[in-house]
């Protein structure tokens, strides 16, 4: 009897999990270096995200604007905690699945006072088990479920957005430099003529106030590249920080590549957008586990049962055994206010969920406005752009020939670099919104290097 009991106690303890301590600091410190790039090859072979290609990573070569998303779904710190949340969705799915455990009651009571001899000690054991459980087991299993697919489904859409902005990082980057390379070019050419504008200047065949206009354009020019240059810094920071890298590690980016255009009427766009936009999923998932949580709510109105067996011997010897019935009467409480929260849940769902279509279709909408609108001032800065490009290598064949004054020639060069600039931000821009139209409608990336 001992050994039976014994092998018992032993069977549950091992069943039971075991605590070990783990440190904070630390580890976490040395996790902020990012995972290795070994690891980082394998996880982008492997990779399996909606809308993501599994790609062969090769960081002898300059990343593309896809790779370095890639990479930022991969280590990305926020998208590994995200990650981490996810995990404790399946174990809430895992423990909804498990039956409840029974309740063994055991007491002894010895008698004493007076009156007390002759009588032994009254015991009395039972086995009870909570069979309401089983009524809502499955209710419980489906609300957990579908939690967790929201949970998943919101941790996918993150993903997306992340390795979109981490392509637009890029591309900030890459354009960025264009637009300091750009002003410091032409700031260099200003500095160059500085002293025959001086020299003018005091031989008066330049009027002051064409001087004063040069140091202004000059000033300005600082002031542009100046400003290129702390945005550059801080894109190149941003950028490393998506990809969880150090904010000082170097990155070798590939010139990036013109994105396609969404194409297609925006209604189109909006409701392909309704059935594959991973965050409108996510809702539909919680909108269904918080159903399920109403349904489990009203079950639990009714009486929860306990069923088992018991057995007694009381002080005189005599033995009893017998079932033992519990049973918990909806006649105060009734799981009425469970219920009302649950269906307010329920309801607040529904109302998130046409806030947020509402906010995809009237972003969708703007957003493929702004392409259009963006696609019509590039091509038209473009053909100003070769117009003056073209006036500018004749005015810079004709000063060289003493047939067009200094000023006149930097004045046009000024005209030149300021529509470069325009063009090379509106790019900028261009490549934002196409790719925030990417995301929101959540189209797949197509193939090419972009």
């Amino acid at each position: 009897m001992r050994k039976a009991a014994l092998g018992l106690v032993l069977s549950i303890l091992s069943g039971c999990a075991a605590y070990h301590a783990k440190p904070l600091r630390a580890p976490a410190l040395a996790a902020l270096n990012g995972p290795p790039r070994r690891a980082l090859v394998a996880a982008a072979r492997a990779l399996k995200v909606a809308g993501l290609p599994a790609l062969a990573l090769d960081f002898q070569k300059p990343l593309t604007g896809k790779e370095l998303g890639v990479i930022a779904v991969i280590a990305n710190p926020a998208l590994r905690a995200l990650r981490a949340r996810e995990r404790i969705a399946h174990a809430q799915v895992f423990a909804a699945g498990l039956l409840p455990d029974p309740v063994i009651q055991f007491s002894a009571l010895k008698p004493y006072g007076v009156g007390a001899g002759g009588h032994t000690t009254a015991l009395s054991d039972g086995f009870l088990w909570d069979l309401s459980r089983l009524v809502t087991r499955s209710t419980d299993i489906r609300m957990a479920r579908e939690r967790a697919s929201a949970v998943r489904y919101q941790v996918a859409w993150r993903e997306w957005v992340a390795a979109n902005e981490t392509r637009l990082a890029a591309r900030q980057v890459y354009w960025l430099r264009a637009e300091w390379v750009i002003a410091h070019k032409a700031l260099a050419l200003w500095r160059g003529h500085a002293s025959l504008v001086r020299g003018d200047v005091r031989r008066r065949l330049i009027a002051r106030r064409r001087w004063l206009f040069f140091e202004a354009a000059q000033d300005r020019l600082r002031m542009k590249a100046a400003a290129l240059h702390r945005a550059l810094q801080a894109a190149r920071v941003a950028l490393a920080g998506q990809l969880g890298l150090a904010p000082a590690m170097p990155l070798s980016l590939a010139r990036p590549h013109r994105l396609r255009p969404v194409s297609g009427a925006p209604a189109a766009l909006f409701h392909h957008a309704v059935v594959r936009r991973l965050d409108l999923v996510a809702l539909v998932a919680a909108y269904h586990s918080a159903d399920a949580a109403l349904l489990r709510a009203v079950l639990d109105q009714y009486p929860r049962l306990s069923l088992g067996v018991a057995g007694a011997r009381n002080s005189s010897g005599v033995s009893e055994a017998g079932l033992q019935l519990s049973l918990v009467l909806p006649l105060f409480n009734a799981n009425r206010g469970a219920v009302a929260i649950a269906r307010a849940r329920r309801a607040a769902l529904f109302k998130d969920y046409i806030a947020r279509l509402a906010a995809a279709r009237s972003q969708i909408y703007r957003l493929d406005e702004s392409q259009t609108s963006l696609d019509r001032e590039l091509a038209r800065l473009k053909g100003r752009r070769g117009a003056l490009a073209q006036t500018a290598r004749a005015a810079r064949a004709a000063y060289r020939m003493h047939a067009l004054g200094l000023v006149s020639y930097l004045t046009l060069m000024q005209e030149l670099t300021t529509v470069e600039l325009k063009m090379t931000a509106l790019r900028l821009s261009r490549a934002a919104t196409t790719l925030a139209l990417i995301t929101a409608t959540a189209r797949p990336w197509s193939g090419g290097r972009a």
